[in-house]
């Protein structure tokens, strides 16, 4: 890690924070994810070297240990003391980019992979069905790259939820056709569902009561909000948090 040569606290944790990728990865870490994979998933931009290089780094900064499995090969990574101590750092930060960064989001910084995964993550999950609810997104004005990737679905019964990028094989009961960047909007709180329909960008078709369902359980509001995001352990890093005891 550089060095600022500063004993200043802040020079000091910015050795190690301030890395490039550093502070997601430790996203991934506050919210429950150990292997190497279930991070590259919650990073898929990053490569598998530098990943591997921030994680030695982190270790050797006492922030991560890397602990062996039983099958004698594999290994998970957890955060130490040191490194829960960054946790209040990184809920900071999204309340900062949620209040603050509002207008920093360009259309390239957005694709459908972490939108639907970011709502699987994020559901309002005291909303969810006690039954199926199948919600298919279909998105457009998506970059060349994810053209074929613009149809998802999200399985959401209580307490799973799963993503699919085929068919799940159920009858879809909400549909929700929009522009990719139009949506990432609504559904961050920065912008209104009710006027990103009124542009024509956002529309979501289906029984009332079930699109009534679907938009409490993504939390998609008709005025624009300040959506807080829970960033706390869970079993599953790619579901919902785990409940208070």
């Amino acid at each position: 890690m550089k060095s600022y040569a500063s004993f200043c606290p802040v020079a000091k944790t910015a050795e190690i924070f301030a890395e490039r990728w550093t502070p997601l990865l430790l996203r991934e870490l506050c919210m429950g994810a150990r292997r190497f994979g279930e991070l590259q998933q919650g990073l898929p931009l990053i490569s598998r070297s530098l990943l591997a290089q921030r994680l030695r780094e982190l270790e050797l900064a006492g922030v991560v240990e890397r602990m062996p499995l039983p099958d004698g090969v594999r290994h998970e990574y957890r955060l130490t003391v040191e490194g829960e101590a960054f946790r209040p750092l990184i809920d900071l930060m999204g309340m900062w980019g949620q209040t603050h960064g509002r207008g920093r989001i360009r259309p390239g910084d957005t694709d459908p992979a972490q939108l639907v995964w970011g709502m699987r993550r994020h559901l309002e999950t005291a909303a969810l069905p006690a039954g199926r609810l199948v919600v298919q997104f279909e998105f457009s004005g998506v970059t060349k790259a994810w053209n074929a990737a613009r149809y998802w679905w999200l399985v959401l019964r209580r307490p799973e939820v799963d993503v699919c990028q085929k068919h799940p094989g159920y009858d879809v009961d909400v549909t929700i056709a929009a522009r990719l960047h139009a949506f990432t909007l609504v559904w961050l709180g920065h912008r209104g569902l009710a006027e990103a329909r009124r542009a024509g960008e956002v529309r979501l078709d289906g029984p009332p009561p079930k699109v009534a369902l679907a938009r409490e359980a993504l939390g998609l509001r008709d005025e624009p909000w300040v959506r807080g995001f829970d960033f706390s352990p869970r079993p599953d890093p790619f579901g919902p948090p785990v409940p208070p005891a």
